[in-house]
């Protein structure tokens, strides 16, 4: 209704002073018994609302005694929709305003004559938090707060409790339902400052907060002082599963807000719940179901002058497995410190290191902690009858995150121990590394540098070597190999190949590998010059002749082959270039034309040996089955 709609009495009054609320250009209308009190300014709680009125279905005045009842408000959105009562007295400014929503919510401002400000509510909609800040609209919050809250110019207390509550982002990545929590809040005036203290209590629903679920079971207990825009905290602690306790205390600036010193601290934080549930989603969401972590964490951190000053990290019993490659480290302790300003020293004393079935004797390692820098002294990591050698290890934090370097060799180790601990076929003689420069990043390993190992008695040298996304749903590999003067008799032995006696060398230039499978290739095999004993098998044969296709052949002359179990050669030679799927093969001649044989083995000696090959395009999986059924059977060598 407008103003000119009122037609009976009208009272002005210019200003309504209370310690809780201002309001200027107050008029009350009257119209019979209904009437409208209009405020062209109203200010409570540090804000402004302008153009505010009251349409009462009634309205007294009494010697100073305004009641409006059963009002509807305007010009404050906050109270859209309720129902208003209120009765307030301009001689004593005391009074009570009534607000009646939808659902049985309700509010109750009582003003006392000295300026104390009593409220209750009773299933308060928390969707109104979207009408008084503007920033919690897109949230869409939801549920009911029930409680009390009073003011009186030197104390303060609320006491709340949230029901059912709940909020969601546009994307939904950020949301959270069936809340439901209390607070209690106490502060006295101190001068210029508000000493306050804090419980509360999160008691049902959970968060989830893309890509981390949090659920219900959180308490907090808190005392400190607020004074202009700093905030001083004196004491904390969080109590929530999987974290043990959490303890806090220091200052903050809020006008910039940052950190002007604090000291933090977690004790017994249980890392099989607080891992899974807050660090894997993180840092590798695709994986969380085959990590599996144990053990407890102790940390402290503090800032000084407004920066990070120092972390200590203290580890009891930790452990931790990957499920899918079988492998385990722990449990390990330690104490690893970090201080901004001077270098500190840290141990890890690890207990259990496995692989497969490859276990580590216990070691100990030492390092040294600086600005953005950890480096690992020197070590020794005893593994069956030998051992892995630290010779330099460092990680450091660049530009592109967390990157490790070091270099390694590794003891002469029996290679019958190793294969058997590894669950691959039993090699005899021994194996040493080489590693003089790796690069670790959390998405990637390579070498800068060479990887060599002895073995066979000759070496296998790796150049190029990089893995890319290790621990990830498809690894990738890449590298250049080159293998010298390799034992023939003892690889064959091995691999139940037949009987070759001599020595090979092998170039496999860039290599790549998908989830440990080889995509692409250029392979070449060929037996070393020189001048020693070379002599093949009838099985040997077989499986060779396996390599060159359906219709490769081995032709010997038939009427020697009684008195034969093994036959000399003059060279061995095959090469194999993988791409989609298919190898194209060539022998030693090198490449040709697709319809043109290649010779795999060229006879040397009495009888003449010769293993040709006669299809060029060989399908990889095919080849590789047809290898291992070679291998795998007991036929004899067909001879042609």
């Amino acid at each position: 209704m407008s103003g000119a709609a009122w037609a009976g009495l009208q009272l002005d009054i210019h200003q309504i002073d209370h310690p809780s609320f201002s309001a200027r250009g107050v008029s009350l209308l009257l119209d019979g018994s209904a009437g409208r009190i209009r405020l062209d300014q109203f200010a409570a709680a540090g804000r402004q609302w302008r153009a505010v009125y009251l349409d009462c279905r009634r309205l007294q005045l009494d010697e100073g005694r305004i009641q409006c009842a059963d009002a509807r408000v305007g010009g404050v959105p906050e109270l859209a929709g309720a129902r208003l009562n209120l009765d307030f007295s301009t001689k004593s400014r005391s009074g009570r305003l009534t607000a009646q929503f939808a659902d049985d919510a309700r509010l109750t401002a009582t003003l006392a004559a000295h300026g104390a400000l009593d409220l209750k509510f009773s299933h308060l909609p928390v969707a109104l938090l979207a009408r008084v800040w503007p920033a919690a609209a897109p949230w869409h919050p939801v549920g009911a707060l029930s409680g009390r809250a009073s003011f009186d110019g030197r104390r303060a207390t609320v006491s709340a409790t949230l029901e059912s509550a709940g909020f969601s982002d546009a994307s939904g990545s950020h949301a959270a339902e069936a809340l439901a929590g209390d607070v209690r809040l106490s502060a006295v005036r101190q001068g210029d400052a508000w000493r306050w203290d804090m419980r509360a209590a999160w008691t049902a629903g959970g968060v989830f907060w893309d890509p981390v679920f949090v659920p219900s079971g959180v308490s907090l207990l808190a005392e400190g002082q607020v004074s202009g825009q700093e905030v001083t905290l004196f004491s904390s602690r969080l109590d929530a599963p999987g974290v043990g306790d959490i303890t806090a205390k220091g200052r903050l600036d809020m006008a910039d807000r940052k950190i002007i010193e604090a000291e933090v601290s977690v004790r017994r934080a249980d890392l099989a719940v607080a891992v899974p549930q807050f660090v894997l989603p993180v840092v590798a969401p695709a994986q969380t179901e085959r990590w599996q972590v144990a053990g407890w964490l102790d940390l402290d951190v503090r800032w000084l002058d407004g920066e990070l000053h120092g972390v200590e990290v203290g580890l009891d019993q930790v452990g931790f497995a990957y499920l899918g490659q079988r492998f385990r480290v722990g449990p390990l302790s330690g104490h690893l410190p970090w201080h901004r300003d001077t270098p500190a020293q840290g141990h890890l004393q690890v207990d259990g290191l496995h692989w497969q079935k490859l276990d580590f004797a216990p070691f100990l390692l030492d390092m040294s902690v600086e600005q953005g820098r950890i480096k690992v002294d020197p070590a020794r990591l005893p593994v069956l009858d030998g051992a892995i050698i630290i010779d330099r290890l460092t990680v450091a934090k660049t530009e592109d995150g967390w990157q490790g370097a070091g270099g390694f060799f590794m003891e002469p180790v029996s290679m019958r121990a190793l294969t058997t601990a590894l669950d691959l076929p039993e090699m005899v003689g021994t194996l040493s590394a080489s590693i003089p420069g790796l690069i670790v990043t959390p998405r990637r390993a390579a070498l800068d540098g060479a990887l060599v190992i002895a073995l066979f008695d000759g070496y296998v040298q790796a150049t190029g070597l990089e893995v890319i996304e290790p621990f990830g749903l498809l690894p990738r590999l890449r590298a250049d190999v080159v293998a010298e003067h390799l034992d023939m008799a003892q690889l064959t032995e091995t691999f139940s190949f037949g009987a070759v006696s001599g020595f090979i060398d092998l170039a496999l230039k860039d290599l790549q590998m998908a989830a440990w499978k080889p995509v692409r290739f250029d392979a070449s095999v060929r037996s070393t010059p020189g001048d020693y004993r070379r002599r093949i098998s009838q099985r040997a044969v077989e499986h060779i002749t396996a390599l060159g296709g359906p219709s490769a052949s081995a032709a010997i002359q038939r009427s020697f082959l009684q008195f034969f179990n093994d036959f000399g050669y003059g060279e061995i030679g095959v090469g194999c270039r993988l791409a989609s799927g298919v190898c194209q093969m060539e022998g030693l001649e090198g490449p040709g034309a697709d319809a043109s044989p290649f010779t795999i083995v060229r006879g040397g000696g009495i009888p003449a040996l010769n293993v040709i090959g006669y299809n060029r395009r060989v399908n990889w999986d095919e080849l590789i089955a047809r290898v291992k059924a070679a291998i795998a059977s007991d036929a004899a060598p067909i001879i042609k």
